[in-house]
């Protein structure tokens, strides 16, 4: 899944390559399956691509916002895929769930694997939308201070019921940051996914706020994790410590075997020892 890190490095990307480009033709494609929600519907929406010119493309968590004139967006959100660029002497993608060719003939094809929404917005709903996400902190934004991530955990509303997995991976308190990332953050921070919020000690939060200023800023820096790609087809350079490719290694603070846990319907990968 594309978190905030690979979110950030695309829309960059997107920035330099689609600015100014002008929308001549859309389409869905055939590969289109109910996981993948469009809003309005498939038809709808490439029938209002077509003439609009890329303005300002931004992110947002782990949303791409592809800004349109008058404050309009196509927003992609909570997906995971691939967003790619061809120039017009490069042959598009086959398969995928949106083309828009632009006026000098390159294109852009966003390709979702599993699932993901793609949606058009006006200028309110792209303004009340930006509002509704601005309420969760983003790590790479200047309201991420300790002073915040310390009252967002505090007065997290159901500490006694959900994990600190819960309390990153569900978008509330803390935006852009999954399971994939999650994993490196915890182990930094040397806590267990499963222990509830409430039991995070008041003098664990300032470890754990580094620890996700640390993964992210890293991340970012890196153009995203090895297993995603950007725009050009390229994978980015940040090999995360704890995920299926290091399952049985040694962990690389106390030498103890990493290990596989299923919590919360998908894998967690930690060290026994180290995250308690």
């Amino acid at each position: 899944m594309i978190e905030l890190p690979e979110a950030v490095s695309i829309s960059m990307d997107l920035n330099e390559t689609i600015r100014g480009k002008r929308m001549i033709a859309a389409g869905t494609g055939e590969g289109a399956h109910k996981w993948v929600t469009y809003q309005p519907s498939r038809e709808e929406l490439t029938a209002w691509l077509v003439g609009k010119t890329v303005g300002e493309v931004s992110s947002k968590g782990r949303s791409i916002h592809i800004g349109m004139e008058s404050g309009q967006a196509l927003v992609i959100d909570e997906f995971g895929g691939k967003v790619l660029y061809s120039d017009p002497e490069s042959e598009a993608p086959k398969k995928h769930h949106l083309l828009t060719v632009f006026d000098d003939e390159s294109c852009l094809t966003i390709s979702i694997q599993g699932w993901g929404f793609l949606s058009t917005l006006t200028e309110w709903k792209h303004s009340k939308w930006t509002r509704l996400r601005a309420r969760a902190l983003s790590p790479n934004g200047s309201d991420f201070t300790l002073e915040n991530f310390f009252r967002a955990v505090e007065t997290y509303p159901d500490k006694e019921k959900d994990s600190i997995k819960t309390f990153f991976t569900n978008g509330k308190s803390v935006a852009g940051i999954g399971n994939g990332y999650l994993q490196d953050i915890l182990f930094q921070a040397e806590i267990s996914p499963k222990r509830k919020v409430s039991e995070i000690r008041s003098d664990e939060v300032p470890h754990l706020y580094a620890s996700v200023k640390q993964v992210i800023e890293q991340a970012i820096h890196a153009c995203g994790r090895c297993c995603e790609k950007d725009i050009f087809g390229n994978p980015g350079g940040y090999v995360p410590l704890m995920d299926r490719k290091t399952q049985g290694q040694p962990c690389p603070r106390c030498g103890e075997p990493i290990q596989k846990i299923s919590y919360l319907g998908g894998s967690c990968y930690i060290c026994p020892t180290c995250q308690t």
